[in-house]
């Protein structure tokens, strides 16, 4: 019988640089139209496990393909995290108030931080790791249309940022969740269940997004314009 082709380097390449993607892709925007392009929540889980991974994985593996997709990750994250600090704070509630708003990001940074220790303590490196990156990216799915719904636009997002999403999505499902991963001790229905729901909501995100008005940049600013002239 011949052996069944081993698609798991594959999967772990196209998953990889599609988050690669994602992020460079979230930086530019960012940049671009001076806001943040993920949600912090989406971004302070994917940073801390970014930096557990690499620790971990790059200490147990070496210089694998995996850590060194992720490592780039984790330098690309830094970038978007200037993005959140650098303009987060125009959207910030008034109430508690801007001076709360580095003390609350590094809250959330501390509480990631913290949740992925407990999945691992919990459930072992790299078990925990894997539940800890499909739930949080779960998250970021409801998050990114969360998002877009508030801002009623397309600042700081795209539709590459929407698919490279959805790909990175689909091809981690099928690697923890369909193929036969001997870590896992083979094909993880939770992982499944929860890998199909984000690609469920990527796909609307990316609905949404396609109807959603484009950002208009120096229209805004010349509607503040007058707005502040009349006052």
């Amino acid at each position: 019988m011949e052996n069944t082709p081993d698609f798991s380097i594959l999967l772990i390449l196209v998953g990889g640089l599609s988050w690669i993607i994602l992020y460079a892709e979230a930086v530019r925007v960012g940049l671009r139209d001076k806001s943040y392009a993920i949600p912090f929540w989406a971004v302070g889980l994917n940073f801390s496990w970014a930096v557990i991974h690499t620790f971990l994985a790059g200490k147990a593996e070496g210089p694998s393909h995996q850590v060194v997709i992720i490592a780039i990750r984790l330098v690309l994250d830094f970038f978007v995290l200037y993005t959140w600090f650098r303009f987060g704070v125009k959207h910030f509630p008034s109430n508690p108030g801007v001076r709360w708003f580095v003390p609350w990001s590094l809250l959330v940074l501390v509480v990631t931080f913290v949740l992925h220790s407990a999945f691992i303590m919990q459930f072992g490196a790299y078990q925990g790791l894997a539940y800890t990156a499909f739930m949080q990216n779960l998250a970021m799915s409801l998050l990114f249309i969360a998002m877009l719904a508030r801002r009623k636009s397309r600042k700081a997002q795209s539709m590459i940022i929407a698919v490279a999403k959805l790909t990175g999505s689909l091809s981690t499902t099928t690697l923890f969740g369909i193929l036969d991963i001997n870590a896992l001790h083979g094909q993880n229905n939770l992982l499944l269940v929860i890998g199909i729901l984000c690609c469920l909501f990527d796909l609307t995100y990316i609905a949404l997004l396609k109807q959603a008005e484009p950002y208009k940049k120096h229209r805004n600013a010349q509607e503040k314009g007058i707005q502040a002239e009349i006052a």
